[in-house]
């Protein structure tokens, strides 16, 4: 450890310049750091009050600068100076690309009229070379710190802010919703800007994290009961759902999007998206990035209730039931339902199903012992037809043993 420590020693007094070259260069700091800062200057760039500032803050962090470049063995009197200006850069709002390039300027005005202070006082070539070679070394690693702190900064401000979103949306999902001057305020806070209307969307809890990091803007609830929920304001609004589609391409998650609402009635779209989470989860509602509800409106409609689909089913379908062989029951099944789209049109359903018209034939009477008069009936083949929709969506009840689930599953395929 101590071999190190001298070594290090050794490295920055042969970078150092040689002492008579340093005394005769350190009373000319305060003008080397002003010809940066008035380098500076030229280029403005936000408020008077703003700028001010941030030459103060500059003028702090380059006279720092110029002493480690002419003392580079020396300990900083100031080890977090550049650092907080990275981190005052970000609270201002200002740019990191603005602030390194302060500093590079800063770098190139300072080594120019450093240069010219050397020459005047008879510096050695060699000398001025090894402190150029200090000085730019010094500036990266000044930058470097001032850097740092700017990252820092950001993501303390972006995890600050991600947790007022977050209580802005509890506040919204409350139950009673508090006043509207209550969530006008608490949207100020979040930085949220209110409309009209909003959408709220829901995804799988495990893809919060992924999802929070594509979508830095949204307004977000961290995952519970296996889910995440954000808000979507102004959901008709130019590219507001292609955005937020996007978001969750890039993050690898699927979406379920409530339908548009008033303020007020936040509540049920959560509901309307949940409900079509649950679809989606279960292969009933394709395989998109953002499902919209109104675009699932029929299964939403065939899943709101899977028990009683579920018994609504078993009990039109129940002579199915009684025939032997689940691949049996399952054909019986596929030809019922294409029959009640196509009554008595043996060679559509034939083409349809892949089948030969006889082995169509055979099916329809089979059908005809199990259902007899239904398939007259309107009311009987609507209600088969409805029975044979719900089917799948009964798998969104409570698991029962059922002797047809094969049957559910063939349907669906």
């Amino acid at each position: 450890m101590s071999s190190r420590v001298d070594n290090s020693a050794r490295y920055a007094a042969e970078k150092a310049p040689p002492p008579e070259l340093r005394a005769a260069l350190m009373p000319g700091v305060p003008a080397i750091v002003e010809a940066a800062i008035a380098e500076i200057r030229t280029l403005g760039g936000g408020g008077a009050s703003s700028q001010a500032a941030l030459e103060r803050n500059l003028r702090l962090g380059l006279i720092e600068a110029v002493d480690r470049w002419f003392e580079p063995g020396r300990p900083s009197g100031a080890p977090d100076l550049h650092f907080a200006l990275g981190r005052a850069q970000a609270r201002a709002g200002r740019s990191l690309d603005e602030l390194m390039g302060f500093y590079r300027i800063a770098g190139q005005a300072m080594w120019r009229r450093i240069a010219e202070l050397g020459a005047s006082v008879g510096a050695r070539p060699e000398d001025l070379y090894r402190l150029a070679e200090t000085g730019f070394g010094c500036v990266d690693e000044v930058s470097t710190q001032a850097a740092a702190g700017f990252s820092e900064e950001q993501s303390h401000r972006s995890g600050a802010a991600h947790s007022r979103r977050s209580e802005f949306v509890r506040l919204l999902l409350r139950e009673p919703q508090p006043p509207a001057g209550v969530l006008e305020a608490a949207a100020e806070t979040a930085g949220v800007e209110l409309s009209a209307t909003l959408a709220l969307f829901v995804g799988a809890g495990e893809m919060y994290e992924a999802f929070a990091r594509s979508a830095r803007d949204q307004a977000v609830l961290g995952p519970r009961e296996g889910e995440f929920v954000g808000v979507l304001f102004d959901p008709d609004g130019p590219e507001r759902r292609a955005r937020l589609r996007a978001a969750a391409e890039r993050a690898g998650a699927r979406l379920a999007l409530g339908p548009a609402v008033p303020l007020a009635e936040a509540r049920r779209s959560l509901a309307r998206a949940q409900a079509l989470l649950a679809l989606m989860q279960a292969g009933l509602a394709g395989n998109e990035a953002l499902a919209a509800a109104e675009r699932h409106e029929l299964g939403l409609l065939l899943g709101s209730d899977p028990r009683l689909a579920s018994e609504f089913a078993e009990r039109r379908l129940d002579p199915l039931a009684t025939v032997a062989g689940a691949a049996t029951r399952a054909n019986l099944a596929l030809t019922l339902r294409a029959w009640l789209r196509a009554p008595g049109q043996r060679k559509t359903i034939a083409e349809q199903l892949g089948v030969h018209p006889q082995t169509v034939r055979y099916r329809m009477a089979r059908l005809r012992e199990l259902f007899g008069s239904q398939l007259d009936d309107p009311d009987g083949r609507f209600e088969l037809e409805l029975a044979l929709r719900l089917r799948p969506f009964a798998a969104l009840a409570p698991q029962q043993p059922e002797a047809a689930s094969e049957d559910a599953a063939a349907l669906t395929r």
